[in-house]
């Protein structure tokens, strides 16, 4: 390459290879510009690269329609090729990947909005489940079966939740089972206070050992019977609890 241009070679240099060129055969594709054919002798004099790399070079740039070949007699030359017709060439290998990329997106998108499942077991991770809706600005929606809940949890461990959700100010929906724990629940709540909390008795006849806890685009169900848990991930399944649980507000 010649060094009294050196300062625009090194931005032609960085532009070529932004469009996927190695950086010797964009060596190789500047020294073709600046005549107008050279055989491979003269190139790898010009661009300062070996001759058989030169070759390995060259059979790139004509594969990517850089540059042209042109025998003349028995001697073979190259010629580069125009670089507006160039720049032309891959504004429509860029539309074309534009395509794709958004084409792959819809399938990406489809990938994510399927439900995201996580299984959790045991009492410490069980707590992380109710940890994690303190990281929530939405309203929290509950049906929580008090006698099942002390078969495995104290009333500190309640009393210390309870206070937790008044200190975030979140609102919470909450259908109790009518157990018979049910009525130490209302005298801790009643105790912490807080006017975001509402709840309500559900009938006698209704039964569960499990709690279900809807927040954000989050489902969590969670045996207390035998401390393990699931957590769905997905704002259509949330959506459907949530309807489901305001038809039982509504209801009781």
């Amino acid at each position: 390459m010649r060094e009294n241009d050196g300062m625009d070679q090194s931005s032609m240099l960085r532009a070529l290879e932004e469009m996927g060129l190695p950086e010797k055969a964009a060596q190789i594709y500047i020294a073709l510009l600046g005549k107008q054919k050279m055989t491979i002798s003269e190139i790898a004099r010009d661009s300062r690269i070996k001759r058989a790399t030169c070759y390995e070079y060259l059979d790139l740039l004509l594969n990517k329609d850089f540059i042209s070949r042109i025998p003349v007699g028995k001697r073979m030359f190259y010629a580069a090729l125009e670089p507006k017709k160039i720049l032309n060439d891959f504004k429509k290998k860029t539309h074309h990947l534009e395509q794709r990329i958004n084409e792959m997106s819809v399938f990406h998108d489809a990938a994510v909005h399927k439900p995201r499942i996580v299984f959790y077991e045991g009492k410490r991770e069980l707590k992380n489940i109710y940890a994690d809706i303190f990281k929530t600005v939405a309203d929290v929606y509950s049906i929580f079966p008090p006698a099942t809940f002390f078969e495995n949890f104290t009333v500190e461990d309640y009393d210390d939740w309870d206070k937790e959700i008044t200190s975030y100010t979140l609102k919470s929906r909450d259908l109790f089972i009518a157990d018979k724990h049910y009525k130490k629940i209302k005298e801790i709540r009643d105790k912490n206070g807080s006017e975001n909390k509402m709840d309500k008795k559900l009938p006698p006849w209704f039964s569960s050992n499990v709690d279900v806890l809807i927040y954000a685009d989050k489902v969590a169900l969670i045996s207390l019977r035998d401390l393990s848990a699931i957590v769905i991930e997905n704002k259509d399944i949330a959506d459907l609890f949530k309807n489901m649980h305001t038809f039982l507000w509504k209801s009781v």
